[in-house]
């Protein structure tokens, strides 16, 4: 056997585990959130593969949760990466700052408004 038979022979196993590494680099897990967990612990449930939209349907219905992550997000919400809002995290900030909008309540001026002409 010439050594580039030999060479030929480790190609193949080669590549296919480089591969196979970048396949597996590409399911990383994301890092904990102290904003998931804490969604999770007031009872929304596993929120790994769930959408935005359903996150915001659930804190409509809990609205006191909603403006507590929403007020934990705030700050990492200005200095995140693009690509955060795709990740769990930026899905929970993001329904949260969409149910806890409709919660502000503005202070009154006992100025009241009318439709039409008097």
């Amino acid at each position: 056997m010439t050594p580039t038979d030999q060479f030929g022979r480790l190609k193949r196993p080669a590549l296919a585990l480089a591969l196979g590494i970048l396949a597996l680099a590409g399911c990383a897990k994301e890092s904990p959130s102290g904003i998931v967990e804490e969604a999770q612990r007031a009872g929304a449930g596993d929120l790994t593969n769930t959408s935005a939209f359903s996150i915001e349907d659930w804190m409509r219905k809990h609205r006191d949760v909603a403006v507590k992550l929403n007020r934990m997000c705030a700050p990492i919400r200005e200095k995140a990466p693009a690509n955060w809002g795709d990740s769990t995290e930026g899905n929970v900030c993001t329904a949260a700052r969409n149910a806890a909008m409709s919660t502000y309540r503005y202070s009154s001026d006992d100025r009241t408004f009318h439709s039409g002409k008097k």
